[in-house]
């Protein structure tokens, strides 16, 4: 498989009250097109903040090393301006957050919030856009699509909410998907059904996915490659299903100490 998404030497800093706070150091890592890559560690481990380089959606306060290269379908994207990721975001690229309802704004409907993503990166009729917003409510197997529509973001559960964003996140089919702890907030019922989404979009929509988890009994469902990162730094990447069995590093046998028996 070829690259979709190549990272060279990414450097990211925050400049505190303090004084400058390294959060990634130096990394370099591929995700293969049609492959799900999994970026896992603790809190502060540098994870999201990865993936949040690679489509520039960090705090103002975030600098990324002019010696970084982010290549994304060959072209690096690292020097590109504002405007020209406004125009990637959403299309090519985008992206699902840890908390649905803080994403989601609670004075528009479902179908209004849909619908605005989509008219920022086409021209639809009226009637397209409501057949595309239940295309995509069904897609992510929300229950009585029809009327899930009309509907604003409190009278859903929180496993709907994240099937919402979801559904705003593949409307125009982009070619990567990041998931920042997407299942976090979630039961362990609804978290598989999530997962299970994930897994048929990578099997009828051929996306690529960048999924951001601190829980490695969730990754290992859906991941073919992963990133064990700390302190700013990977520490073990490789094949999935490898690295779980039989890893090298010390942080990542400490993070599967920590999966609970039940889990494994």
């Amino acid at each position: 498989m070829t690259n979709l998404v190549e990272i060279e030497n990414l450097q990211v800093k925050f400049n505190t009250d303090s004084g400058e706070v390294n959060a990634v150091n130096g990394i370099s890592f591929n995700i293969k097109k049609g492959e799900t890559l999994a970026l896992v560690g603790e809190s502060g481990s540098g994870k999201s903040v990865t993936a949040r380089g690679i489509i520039r959606l960090l705090a103002e306060n975030a600098i990324i090393s002019d010696q970084t290269s982010i290549k994304f379908n060959g072209t690096n994207i690292n020097s590109y301006s504002e405007k020209e990721y406004q125009n990637i975001r959403g299309k090519n690229i985008s992206m699902i957050f840890q908390e649905p309802m803080s994403s989601l704004n609670p004075i528009y409907t479902i179908e209004n919030q849909i619908s605005e993503v989509l008219k920022i990166h086409g021209k639809f009729s009226d009637k397209e856009l409501k057949e595309k917003c239940l295309e995509l409510l069904k897609q992510v197997q929300i229950p009585e699509p029809e009327s899930r529509l009309s509907q604003y973001p409190h009278q859903l559960s929180g496993g709907q909410r994240q099937r919402i964003m979801i559904a705003i996140a593949i409307a125009n089919n982009p070619d990567l998907l990041i998931a920042d702890e997407p299942t976090t907030a979630l039961d362990v019922t609804t978290q598989k059904e999530i997962l299970k989404i994930f897994n048929d979009l990578k099997k009828y929509k051929d996306i690529t996915m960048a999924l951001i988890s601190h829980d490695i009994a969730v990754i290992s469902e859906v991941s073919e490659s992963i990133l064990v990162m700390n302190e700013g730094k990977i520490v073990e990447k490789g094949d999935c299903k490898k690295v779980l069995s039989s890893p090298n590093h010390e942080y990542t046998k400490h993070l599967l100490s920590c999966i609970p028996e039940w889990m494994k």
